[in-house]
């Protein structure tokens, strides 16, 4: 019997590590400065959140299960839980990425007395052996007297934890160009993308797939969308980008042109298919048009990633060294025995989570999770001279945001080109949004072990030296990048 693998994420709150089905997970948001007050009374209940105008009850765990509470300084993200049609937030102190677990490695738990356990079963996460209690959404939403609110919105599935936040009437979607046609998909979908790609000949190529990719040590096909779609061959000018999707049992590349942007846009402006008869026509969702008058065809990445076929070729991806890959393990990196790209004495954890890369006069990530929305600088923004970071101000979803420079936070004078930079807008305590701007936009990569932050903040002009890193890409390929924490930065400037 084949063992079935599910995708939890983890998250710490107090002295437990716990954990929800990825698709119970909407969101992760900031915690605001203060709760807004309900009238109701209810065990663990600390007030709510206005998010995107929609009032969301938000629970201390920690206090449910007996534990002290959650202060300012360790309650600092709220966990958005969606089940059934109920949604409720769960205060906890960070975010720990997601685990791959077989349903044999759940073990169910059994809590004798009345009151209803808040954990259904316990698992072992498999990099460092930490105990993690699976929760029970249903469960808490059941507790007398805890306010839920109705989660009217539609969800897509396949929702990974670190995916860009999203609310139920816009969708966030990366666009592809493929050739002469523009294909587009929700990031939810996307385990990855390769900025530049090397095919290699392999024994699988045929009509749909050119060969392999090296991706993390193993040999992963990589397949022709236009002809999957009927609508011809992507050209191969030496310059192919992938976009890596997780299938049940592997991984598949599509290989595309280029990866264009990622855009926030309404869910109406996706445009049904007409009935154009198309060979594999159930790849295909709507057309969408950009603001910018772009034409794409939207791909359904659930469809995409249930398809036999792709399944069968994903399950064929073997180790690129003939070896079998070794498991990722903790480390603490010391001086008398550092590894030769990881800092000496600095503590660093494995992690693979999805970050946005991006220029700000070096190469920088952050976690993909703390950006709402990325667009192009606003045409009609009001300039402002202000001889600091902030660039302008312009108005985004009856907002007033402003635009921060990021290089000139982070010590770097050149200021960016509004022509071509893009701007990573970022929640703010409030329901506020935070513009950064940055010179350019490269891609969105796993990461392979981050250091962990220090203790004491450190001066944003000192994180490109000083900061804590992260390492991008494959094992060995990979390259050290700092880790930009924007939520961070959100907090630094609005309490300078």
């Amino acid at each position: 019997m084949t063992s079935v693998e599910a995708l939890y994420g983890v998250f710490h709150t107090g002295r437990v590590r716990v954990a929800l089905p990825l698709d119970e997970l909407r969101e992760v948001i900031l915690r605001p400065p203060a709760f807004d007050p309900l009238p109701v009374t209810a065990e663990g209940l600390l007030g709510a959140v206005n998010l995107r105008h929609v009032v969301i009850p938000v629970l201390d765990l920690c206090r449910l299960a007996g534990y002290p509470e959650l202060d300012e300084e360790t309650g600092r993200v709220i966990v958005i839980v969606a089940v059934g049609d109920q949604m409720f937030g769960l205060l906890a102190q960070q975010i720990e990425g997601v685990a791959r677990i077989t349903d044999e490695a759940l073990m169910e738990t059994l809590v004798a007395g009345e009151r209803s356990a808040l954990f259904s079963h316990t698992f072992e996460r498999p990099e460092d052996g930490a105990v993690v209690s699976l929760l029970d959404a249903e469960a808490i939403s059941r507790i007398p007297g805890v306010p839920v609110v109705r989660d009217t919105g539609s969800r897509t599935s396949g929702v990974e934890l670190g995916d860009i936040n999203t609310d139920s009437t816009r969708r966030t979607v990366l666009l592809l160009r493929c050739g002469p046609i523009g294909l587009c998909i929700d990031v939810g979908h996307v385990h990855s993308v390769i900025p530049q790609m090397t095919l290699n000949p392999s024994p699988l190529d045929g009509d749909t797939c050119r060969g392999v990719v090296h991706l993390h040590g193993r040999a992963v096909p990589a397949v022709d969308p236009l002809k999957m779609l009927g609508l011809g061959s992507v050209p191969d000018d030496g310059n192919l980008r992938g976009l890596v999707l997780a299938v049940p049992r592997g991984l598949v590349v599509l290989t595309v042109s280029d990866i264009a942007d990622i855009a926030t846009v309404p869910v109406n402006d996706v445009l049904p298919l007409p009935p154009v008869g198309m060979r594999k026509d159930g790849f295909l969702t709507g057309v969408l048009r950009t603001e910018a008058g772009a034409q794409h065809l939207l791909l359904d990445g659930a469809a995409l990633r249930a398809d036999a076929e792709l399944d069968a070729l994903g399950s064929l991806g073997v180790s690129a060294s003939g070896q079998e890959d070794e498991p990722a393990r903790a480390a603490v990196v010391t001086k008398a025995g550092a590894d030769k790209d990881v800092p000496d004495g600095r503590r660093v954890v494995p992690s693979v989570r999805k970050f946005l890369t991006y220029s700000v006069g070096m190469e920088a990530a952050t976690p993909l999770s703390q950006i709402t929305e990325i667009l192009p600088y606003p045409q009609h923004a009001i300039g402002l001279d202000s001889g600091g970071p902030l660039q302008g101000i312009f108005t985004h979803r009856k907002l007033s945001v402003p635009l921060l420079s990021l290089p000139a936070l982070l010590g770097i004078a050149d200021a960016p080109d509004p022509a071509t930079a893009r701007v990573l807008l970022v929640d703010a305590p409030g329901g506020e949004l935070v513009g950064f701007v940055v010179p350019a936009l490269h891609a969105i990569e796993d990461s392979v072990w981050e250091e962990s932050p220090q203790k004491e903040s450190a001066d944003p002009g000192a994180l490109l030296q000083r900061g804590p890193l992260v390492k991008i890409g494959a094992e060995a390929q990979g390259r050290l990048l700092p880790n930009i924490d924007l939520t961070e930065l959100v907090v630094a400037e609005l309490v300078g």
